[in-house]
């Protein structure tokens, strides 16, 4: 392979994984108010339909929700911050996964794609 090849696709490894790594969170960012937790529903959380992920592991996990947007349904994320309120983020677009990730210094992150 050419010099010019091998550069053009380390760059092109180097923008996929810049648009996972900067891909924003779902739950919105609190001055001074870490995100702890997140449930995950399948429709609106009055429903009670709480999801447990696909993956749940220590750190890091998943959901796959692709199915539920494959009934005509949607999922909703309630994010829960240190202060104890609550932001439900409804998700109409169709979303085949949600994860999350609990870093070094314990902040929380939700992405979906």
């Amino acid at each position: 392979m050419s010099l010019s090849r091998q550069i053009a696709a380390l760059l092109l490894c180097l923008f996929g994984w810049s648009s996972v790594l900067a891909a924003p969170s779902v739950c919105p960012i609190r001055q001074n108010q870490p995100l702890r937790y997140i449930d995950e529903f399948d429709g609106e959380p009055s429903g009670l339909a709480t999801l447990e992920p696909d993956v749940a592991k220590e750190r890091y996990g998943h959901w796959v929700l692709g199915y539920i947007y494959d009934e005509g349904r949607f999922a909703t994320i309630r994010c829960k911050y240190a202060d104890k309120q609550t932001h439900d983020v409804q998700l109409a677009k169709r979303v085949e996964q949600c994860s999350y990730s609990i870093n070094a210094k314990n902040v929380l992150q939700v992405t979906c794609k």
